[in-house]
Formats: C-alpha cells, structure tokens, sequence
C-alpha cells in the first residue's frame, strides 16, 4: 500500500514538474536572460576565489586547480539541490500565506506537493558554471590521474552534496511550523556551508571540520570526494575510502531530516489558530 501510494506522490511530481518546465519555456528570452545571469553571477564567485592565487601560490598546500576542482563540485551539487528543492526554499512564504492548510486536506504527501512547488530552470546556471568550473579545474591539474574508481566517488559526492543541502532546507522548513520564518541558522549552513566548503576544509578550526563532518555532513558531498580524488588525507586520520560512504550519509542526515518534517506536520496548527 505504501509503495503505491510513494509511486503515486512520484507521478504527481513528474506532472508538477513537467508543467512548470513547460510554462517557463513559454517565455524563452526571459528565461535565457535569467538562466545567464545566474551564470555570469556565479562565475564571478568562482572568479573571486581563483584570485585569491594571484598573490598567494598556494593555500596551506592547496594548489588553485585543487581548489577550482573542490569549487566546482560543490556548485554543482549546490545547484542540483537548488533545482529540485526551490520549493523547500520558498516554504515559509507558503506557511505565511496559509496555503500550507490546503495541502493537508489535498490526499498526497505534504512533503511531494511542497518540494514539486516550485522548479525553476534558471538553475542551470549554476550547474553549467559548475561544469565550467570543472574543466578549468582539469586544465590546471594536467597530471591528474583518474580511475573507475575516482569517477564513481565524484558522481556520488555531487549527488549526496544535493541530497545533503536539500536536507538542510527541510530542516529550515520544519522550523517555520513554529517560528513562521525560517532562522539564520539555515542561511548559516545552506549557504554559508556551501561557501565555506569551497575552500579546504584544512583552514579551519577542528571544530567547524568536526562539524562539517559528523553533525552537518557537508563535506561528504565536496571535500571527502575532492581529496579521495586528489589522493590528500582526510582530517583526524580518516581513511579515503570512507568517500564511498557518502550515500549513506546522505541518507542518514535526510531520514533524520525527514523525521523532524514529520513530526513538524504532525505537530502543525493552522495560521489561524
């Protein structure tokens, strides 16, 4: 009964979807002017941190193609979470208008219809500097040597890095039940933590890596990959292998993440009462 009612909440997101992808190719200059000015926004980010090397030759080791590389994992993951979560993102204003009421009483998963409300494709545009970034990044580490093994660790970091950053906007969603807002402390990680893990995660205090690690696992989505693809060690003597790990910690921090929406839905009492 439950896998027809999962594959039931997935078909109704495949509609969603479809129709908003349909509407938004409605207006093609428009589009193309939105997804090229994420573009050109995000590229100047990435630029900022490449000249950072002009003065500096390296970063406590890090050499700017290393770094490009760490970048640009992590804006690709970052981008696909901003993608397919943009509806997480935008769920405090559907709280504030009282529109989540009517999601409750529609016989499809909250979660679903919340998540397929909003897909924007101007997105892109920060994939596509991802990808950008990608190959700068390969340009500047010519003697990179890939294996089967390194390809495999990099498609799982971006895709746990995205599930990792869209479990955050569900932990800041399930927040606005109480608060109406959601909190800085979201900003903080979403995109602070994307921020922050464009860099090594060596320059911070063992503190932030613990954390980025073992509370807010971001770094299994950029900074376990980048170095099991580097072949760098991994801070407190962890072994590279634990790259291979990141899907599973993915999954735990989203059941967990998860978890507090549910109880979050559970719990809810209309804007009214």
């Amino acid at each position: 009964m439950m896998f027809h009612a999962w594959l039931s909440d997935v078909r109704l997101y495949r509609l969603l979807i479809a129709m908003q992808i349909k509407a938004q190719l409605q207006y093609k200059v428009n589009l193309a002017v939105d997804i090229l000015t994420s573009f050109a926004v995000t590229c100047l980010e990435f630029g900022a941190l490449l000249l950072f090397f002009i003065p500096f030759p390296t970063l406590l080791g890090w050499r700017m193609g290393e770094v490009a590389l760490l970048a640009s994992i992590i804006s690709i993951g970052f981008g696909l979470a901003e993608l397919v979560g943009a509806g997480v993102d935008n769920f405090p204003f559907t709280i504030r208008k009282g529109e989540f009421d009517r999601v409750l009483l529609r016989p499809v998963g909250a979660f679903m219809q919340v998540v397929g409300s909003d897909f924007l494709l101007r997105r892109f545009g920060r994939i596509t500097q991802g990808l950008l970034g990608f190959v700068v990044a390969l340009h500047f580490l010519p003697n990179l040597h890939w294996t089967l093994a390194k390809v495999v660790v990099l498609l799982l970091g971006i895709a746990s890095g995205a599930v990792i950053f869209v479990a955050i906007l569900l932990l800041g969603a399930t927040l606005c039940f109480w608060t109406i807002e959601t909190t800085e402390l979201t900003s903080l990680l979403y995109y602070g933590g994307r921020e922050m893990l464009s860099y090594p995660m060596s320059i911070y205090h063992s503190l932030l890596q613990r954390a980025f690690l073992f509370v807010v696992p971001i770094a299994f989505g950029s900074y376990v990959p980048t170095c099991y693809i580097l072949e760098r060690s991994l801070p407190f003597g962890l072994p590279l292998e634990l790259a291979f790990a990141a899907p599973l910690v993915a999954l735990a921090f989203a059941l967990v993440a998860g978890a507090v929406w549910t109880f979050g839905v559970h719990h809810y009492q209309s804007t009214g009462s």
